[in-house]
Formats: structure tokens, C-alpha cells, sequence
């Protein structure tokens, strides 16, 4: 039984395509690229809607799925028929021009010359159906780069260039295979047909454009991006006795590269503010570091539970679920500052971190890797930005407007449950209200434990253990 041309290999078809021969032609060629346009879009549908990604692309479930049936049951078949077909028909007006080319009367090759041009006609409105086809395409492919999985944006990219292609080489079919014909109704209709696909063709050109402007651009940034966090983990990896201010610097350095860098860090939708965009795992990615949350990391010689790990030699950084998301966030933010800081460090456990600031019996290193986090959880700017909005202070001095603002008691009562400057500075740390006002504790939106958020205001200088009438 004779193969058709779809069900050659692919080395024959091309071979059979690049004969100097007219059959299979260009007409088969653009139903070809169709079909290659086809299986690109079927793939990165595919991709787009793997489990492990439905989270993120759960929004284009229906659209994928409409997509995939149109392509399956009509789209790809049709091509099919018609990358044949395309071959079969221009043979057949083919061999009628060369039955008029070789007939000696010339009421014969008049009469042979019309036979072609009914050929011809047909030969002519078969790229028409192609190119409407591609069209489809072309607009699905578009959907798919806007929406649909993000790194096979090369695959949607060559679907959608295909399918332009496919229209465009019809485009040029068309105009050959009219200038056979004289002007007359069927010549009408097709030119009203083929300025249709050429409107289109033009309008999808300048969206593609569009798109590679976009694309390049975005590259563009990836690349300085990855220079700027190089340069940042070159600033003081492995230098010894680093300063709090050239901590801080590195802190607030870090901070400012995911602003400038927002669309490209979180592809999407990003936080409007730099709090939401302070993240520890965003930046250990960036570092090529793999991050992952486990159910727990074993304990230490003393029975504690280990709260999170470092491995430099497999560019890991593992963080213990058996704690809460604030002490999480800063174990991450001080593993994250180990990565940029610690070069002798191979294989590091750290012990579960819910505060800092405690210098006793802890090593140069572990008191920088904290210094760090706290300097990039909780910058000193925001901190007191935010402590202004919410209680509308510069600093919380005791006295008796400011204990009843934030407990609704008095000073004596307030000093019998709070003793100390820190048990103060977790009050207020923890605190949902003040002068009847609710909002978010301040721990919560900086996302650190109440420890942690403690010590930041004290160093901070924010708030005073003495009453307004001792200072």
C-alpha cells in the first residue's frame, strides 16, 4: 500500500520536498509548518498543565483544555488532509498545463487551458482553508506565550512563528495562482478572502514583534540581574572581621535587587511594597542555592531541634518545618547570610534560631549570619516607618497616655507585668492594637518571632524602659 506523505519518514519527506519537483509544493510545505505549529502548542499544553504546576497555572485549565481538543479533532486532521490533498490537486493542474503546453491545435489548448484554470481555482482555495487553519494557531500560540508555562516560551514562540509562516507562504500562493486568472466574481471573492488573512497576517506580525522586543528585554535584565547577585556574593564571601555597617549595606544591596528586579524575581504580579518583597528563599534561588522545607533535621548533642542546614558543597540550603513560618523566615534569612559571607563552611547545622542578638558562647560567624538577617528581615527604615504608622510615636516612652494607649491599664499595673525593657519590647512587638486603633503585630509583618522583633526595636533604639518622668 502506498505511504502517504504524512507517514514517511521524516528524512524522506524532506528529500521528496527539496526533488526539484512540484509535488509535494509550497502548498504542503505551509500545511507542514500548520502541523508543526500543532505539536509545539499540544507540548507546551502539556507542560503547562503538569500537576506540578497547577498551582500556578490552574487559571488557564479551560483554555488549555479547549485549545487541545480544537488542535486534536479538527485542526491537525484537516492539516493532515490537506498537506495530501495540496500535493495531489497542484499535480493535477500540473500535468493540465502540460497536456495545453504540448497540444498542437489551439482549440485544444484553449480548451486544456480552461480545464487547468478549473484545476488551478481549486489549487488556489485549498491555501485559503491552510491559512485559516495557521490563523487559529497563531492566535492559540499567542494565548500560550502570555499565560501558559513560562520556560517553554521558545516552544510557544516557534508555534506561533510557524503558523505565521504557514499564512504568509499561502498569502504568496494565492497572488501567483490569481494573476492566471482574469477579474470576475470567483477572482473577487478570493481577493476579499486573501486581504482578510493579510489584515490579520500583519496585525499577529506586530504582536510577535512585540513579544520578541519583550522577551529580549527581559533577557537583557536577566543577565544584569545574575551580574549584580554575582557581585553581591563576591562583596564579602570569606573576608574576615565584616563590619555591622558593610552588613547592613549588603542587607539593604540585597533588598534594593529585588526591588529594581520585582517583575523578574516574581514573574507575575509582584508585592507594591519592599516588605512583601523581602524574601529569604527568593534570594538563595538566586544564588543557584536549592531550598527546601522538611519535616525535621534531627536534633543536636543537647536534644534541640535542629532548625535549619547549610551544605556549600551541594549548593544547598534545608530549613526544619518543626518550627513556626517567623522562625523559619529568619533560620532562611540566616543560612541565606551564610551563603554569602562563609567560605570555610561546608556542611553547617545551626541550632533553631528564634531570636537573635545573643553573643554568648556562639561563634564570629553565627553572630554575622544573624547580624545579617536582621538587617534584611527588618531594615532599619521600614521598621520605624511602620512603628510610626501604627502607633504613632518616633519612640515608646512609658508614661501614662502611652501604657493605657497599648493595654488599657495604668503605669502601676503595667510595671508589675512588665519588668524588664525586654518584656516591653516583646509587648510591643506582639502587640494587635493601640488607643483602640487594630492592625497586624509588628512581628507578623516583618514575619520574625516576637524575640526577634524585640531585640530590632531595642537596637533601634525605639523603645525606652524609663518613665517620661526619670528621663
Amino acid at each position: 500500500m502506498k505511504r502517504t506523505l504524512y507517514e514517511l519518514p521524516t528524512k524522506a519527506l524532506f528529500e521528496k520536498i527539496g526533488a526539484g519537483n512540484h509535488k509535494p509544493g509550497s502548498g504542503s510545505a505551509a500545511a507542514l509548518k500548520g502541523i508543526l505549529s500543532c505539536k509545539l502548542i499540544l507540548t507546551v499544553i502539556q507542560l503547562t498543565l503538569e500537576p506540578k504546576r497547577k498551582a500556578k497555572y490552574d487559571h488557564t485549565y479551560s483554555k488549555c483544555k479547549d485549545i487541545q481538543f480544537q488542535i486534536t479533532g479538527r485542526i491537525e486532521p484537516e492539516l493532515e488532509k490537506l498537506f495530501q490533498e495540496d500535493s495531489e490537486q497542484f499535480d493535477r493542474a500540473i500535468k493540465k498545463r502540460k497536456e495545453r503546453d504540448n497540444a498542437q491545435i489551439q482549440s485544444e489548448k484553449n480548451r486544456l487551458d480552461r480545464e487547468s484554470l478549473k484545476e488551478l481555482r481549486v489549487s488556489t482555495e485549498l491555501p485559503i482553508e491552510i491559512a485559516n487553519l495557521s490563523l487559529e494557531l497563531a492566535k492559540f500560540a499567542l494565548y500560550l506565550i502570555d499565560n501558559c508555562f513560562k520556560s517553554a516560551r521558545g516552544d510557544s514562540s516557534v508555534a506561533f512563528s510557524s503558523a505565521l509562516a504557514s499564512i504568509s507562504g499561502c498569502i504568496s500562493i494565492i497572488n501567483l495562482n490569481l494573476q492566471s486568472f482574469p477579474k470576475n466574481n470567483w477572482t473577487q471573492k478570493i481577493k476579499k478572502r486573501r486581504k482578510k488573512l493579510k489584515e490579520e497576517f500583519i496585525r499577529l506580525t506586530e504582536e510577535n514583534n512585540q513579544r520578541i522586543d519583550s522577551l529580549e528585554e527581559e533577557a537583557d535584565r536577566k543577565n544584569e540581574l545574575n551580574a549584580e547577585v554575582l557581585q553581591l556574593k563576591k562583596r564579602h564571601y570569606g573576608q574576615d572581621n565584616i563590619s555591622d555597617s558593610e552588613l547592613e549595606k549588603l542587607a539593604r544591596d540585597v533588598q534594593l535587587l529585588l526591588w529594581n528586579y520585582k517583575d523578574i524575581v516574581w514573574r507575575g504580579n509582584p508585592p507594591s511594597n519592599i516588605i512583601g518583597l523581602i524574601k529569604p528563599k527568593k534570594v538563595i534561588r538566586l544564588l543557584k542555592y536549592a531550598y527546601k522545607e522538611v519535616d525535621t533535621l534531627g536534633v543536636t548533642e543537647f536534644n534541640e531541634e535542629i532548625g535549619g542546614l547549610i551544605n556549600n558543597y551541594r549548593e544547598e540550603i534545608i530549613i526544619s518545618k518543626m518550627y513556626t513560618p517567623e522562625e523559619r523566615s529568619f533560620t532562611s534569612a540566616h543560612e541565606l547570610g551564610h551563603a554569602f559571607l562563609h567560605d570555610k563552611i561546608e556542611l553547617h547545622r545551626d541550632k533553631p534560631l528564634n531570636n537573635h542578638g545573643s553573643k554568648q558562647r556562639r561563634k564570629k560567624t553565627e553572630i554575622e549570619a544573624d547580624k545579617f538577617a536582621a538587617f534584611f528581615l527588618m531594615p532599619e527604615k521600614q521598621v520605624k516607618q511602620i512603628f510610626f504608622q501604627l502607633f504613632g510615636l518616633n519612640k515608646f516612652i512609658i508614661n501614662e497616655q502611652t501604657v493605657f494607649a497599648l493595654t488599657n491599664s495604668n503605669i502601676r499595673n503595667f510595671r508589675n507585668e512588665v519588668k524588664t525593657k525586654r518584656d516591653l519590647s516583646r509587648k510591643i512587638a506582639k502587640s494587635n492594637f493601640f488607643n483602640f486603633k487594630p492592625f497586624m503585630p509588628l512581628n507578623k509583618i516583618f514575619n520574625v518571632s516576637i524575640e526577634a522583633m524585640a531585640i530590632r526595636l531595642e537596637e533601634l533604639n525605639i523603645v525606652e524602659w524609663r518613665t517620661a518622668d526619670n528621663m
